[in-house]
């Protein structure tokens, strides 16, 4: 049986609309669903998202249909019909690749999601080159953190202060790092730990 089965904890996975890293949403996406999450996956674009490798991906939720859920159980309506947004996601990952930069560090909506589930007590992660969008949010303020070490990512979080750690994996208070997907999975363990004691509301 999952550590989250039967807790109803709701788990939203966030993409750049292409190029995202395979690895940083495979591998925890496919753990959190063993443990018992409802998993979602969000981008900014209803479309297949194209990975890193080749992978492909169609979003569950556009990312503002997530901030619309934020308030509680709503229904959504597009070309597809209508469908139910979750209410409440316990957890927020931000998943890496190359088109994160491109599509995800300066996105105002996702800097809204993070910052509001991070204050209502619930868990926010990000990997590798994603963990800028921490940095927008002002989440990660002078943090001792994991991220991807590249020309773009260092002055991003130089910027408000945080320092790469040595340790491919941090967790400060409720905000999970990790700087690759070679601990995809280990970052995925540490979200559980966090969002299990994270309140239904």
């Amino acid at each position: 049986m999952g550590r989250l089965e039967g807790l109803k904890k709701n788990i939203l996975m966030i993409i750049p609309k292409d190029y995202y890293d395979e690895k940083q949403l495979e591998i925890p996406r496919e753990i959190f669903l063993k443990e018992g999450a409802d998993v979602r996956v969000a981008s900014s674009k209803f479309k297949e998202a194209v990975g890193d490798n080749g992978g492909r991906m169609i979003p569950d939720v556009l990312i503002v249909d997530s901030i619309e859920g934020i308030t509680g159980d709503s229904y959504v309506t597009d070309g597809k019909g209508t469908r139910q947004i979750k209410g409440v996601f316990h957890g927020v990952v931000v998943v890496g690749g190359k088109g994160a930069r491109k599509y995800l560090w300066k996105d105002n909506l996702l800097r809204i999601l993070l910052i509001d589930r991070y204050k209502s007590n619930m868990v926010v992660g990000a990997l590798g080159n994603a963990v800028p969008c921490l940095a927008e949010a002002q989440l990660i303020n002078n943090l001792e953190l994991a991220a991807a070490q590249d020309k773009y990512s260092l002055p991003e979080l130089d910027r408000v202060g945080a320092v790469v750690a040595e340790d491919k994996l941090t967790v400060n208070d409720r905000i999970v790092t990790a700087a690759d997907g070679d601990v995809a999975e280990e970052f995925a363990y540490a979200m559980i730990d966090l969002i299990e004691k994270t309140k239904l509301k």
